[in-house]
């Protein structure tokens, strides 16, 4: 079995799709976030202008933004876009410092596997369960929560890719 950076093929094969899919939903979000954006100005010109809001626009706005607000989550850790303030790390060692990387994966692991896992749940329950709908514009809530199941689920597999690496970082050094 060939490896590259002391994993198994598989794994940076694994790895590729991760990103490639992450970019894929970062794009995805990136529309949706246009959308709202445009939803906003046409509901605000609407209102202030014509005397006439577009009627569910907060229902809307609000199930939009969970699309926009968690399918980028996976590809802002692959860039490692998030914000980390590193001025005491700085001080210690490379091994104590993945260590404490390890540490922060793997809690950001736990985190955002037991919301993807919370989220899979509330859609089965949406949809065995007729009723969950918003209020207005009666826009059943099931795809929402398989959408915000997958957006997290995808940041739990970048943060197992992340604290795999960081570990072998730690038993290297």
């Amino acid at each position: 079995m060939g490896r590259k950076n002391g994993l198994p093929r598989f794994v940076s094969t694994v790895e590729v799709w991760i990103h490639l899919i992450s970019q894929a939903m970062a794009m995805i979000a990136a529309f949706v976030l246009l959308a709202m954006t445009l939803l906003t100005v046409a509901d605000v010109s609407g209102r202030y202008f014509l005397n006439k809001p577009i009627s569910g626009t907060w229902e809307i706005i609000g199930l939009l933004l969970v699309c926009g607000g968690t399918w980028g989550l996976a590809y802002c850790q692959m860039e490692k876009g998030h914000i980390s303030v590193t001025v005491i790390l700085d001080l210690f060692s490379p091994k104590v410092q993945a260590i404490v990387h390890s540490l922060a994966y793997l809690i950001g692991l736990t985190g955002f596997s037991l919301i993807c896992w919370r989220a899979l749940l509330m859609t089965g329950k949406y949809l065995s369960t007729k009723g969950y709908v918003t209020d207005t514009l009666h826009i059943p809530l099931y795809p929402f929560t398989l959408i915000m199941a997958i957006g997290s689920g995808m940041l739990a597999l970048m943060l197992l890719m992340d604290l795999v690496r960081s570990i072998t970082e730690v038993v290297r050094k």
